[in-house]
């Protein structure tokens, strides 16, 4: 069972971290979920809440990724209560020192589970302007990138809806261009969630041919709602074949729910995903 795209289903990517097929795996355990990505064919599985696990469940879901040969999604740099600390977005040694230290402990975990990008957010403080806060974030980049680069790791800045996450530095893709623009290093890259970029810019085909050497790793979920595909306004179908036609080799991990929970959406949401796929790889 073979795909055009390289796609990677969630263990659980926001509270409760319920991970995307559990109806039909019939479990939470995350061993279980990696096994049924692997029969079904998926290049990967997105790990973006593994740092909630401890150590030895880490090392026990990269082992079976390993195994199974599968790719690991990117990884949380901070902790969900975490999502919202300003330090990223202040210049001051006590700041970069919280960097480093979730920055040494997302390391640890992405090196146990295998991954290699590490997705970074942060908090915008609504009391101080934005722009010296934005030149913080990129001073504060440059420096977690070079830690970051040491073992192999991209950091990746991801754009957020401002209408369900707000209070955040990056809601529009120009402004997350325009500091990928400003740090300037190899190891700060872009992933492009088709939900929050259609919920804040619109126009997702030129939004994503505007950011196209800047992605990493691209996020489908449908707006509003980050339901599945089909659900929303997002034009899946442009936005395969575009990655298809582009020869795009990065995960596309898919980060949403499902309407109506359940293993008859899950099964219907595989059998979409395989037609959009399908149609992505023919011919205009």
């Amino acid at each position: 069972m073979s795909w055009h795209l390289r796609y990677a289903p969630h263990l659980g990517y926001r509270p409760p971290f319920e991970p995307m097929f559990r109806a039909l795996v019939g479990s939470d355990d995350p061993v279980e979920h990696v096994a049924f990505a692997a029969d079904q064919g998926f290049a990967g599985v997105l790990c973006a809440a593994v740092r909630r696990l401890d150590a030895g469940e880490q090392a026990r879901v990269g082992h079976a990724l390993a195994q199974r040969g599968l790719q690991a999604g990117c990884v949380l740099t901070t902790t969900f209560d975490q999502l919202k600390n300003t330090s990223w977005a202040t210049d001051s040694d006590d700041a970069r020192r919280w960097i480093t230290t979730e920055l040494e402990q997302a390391k640890a975990a992405a090196q146990r589970v295998g991954a290699r990008q590490l997705a970074v957010l942060g908090g915008a403080d609504p009391d101080r302007p934005i722009g010296p806060q934005r030149e913080a974030f990129v001073r504060n980049l440059r420096h977690a990138a070079d830690l970051a680069a040491r073992d192999g790791l991209v950091l990746c800045l991801e754009t957020l809806n401002a209408h369900t996450v707000p209070g955040m530095l990056l809601h529009h893709l120009p402004d997350a261009l325009a500091v990928l623009r400003a740090v300037d290093h190899p190891a700060v890259r872009l992933i492009f969630d088709t939900a929050h970029v259609q919920a804040m810019d619109g126009d997702l085909l030129a939004q994503l041919d505007a950011a196209w050497k800047h992605i990493e790793i691209v996020q489908l979920a449908d707006c509003p709602g980050r339901l599945e595909p089909g659900t929303g306004q997002v034009d899946f179908a442009g936005v395969l074949q575009t990655l298809a036609r582009r020869g795009y080799q990065g995960l596309v991990e898919l980060e949403h729910g499902w309407a109506q929970p359940g293993a008859d959406s899950e099964r219907r949401g595989l059998d979409s995903l395989r037609r959009l796929d399908e149609a992505a790889a023919s011919p205009a």
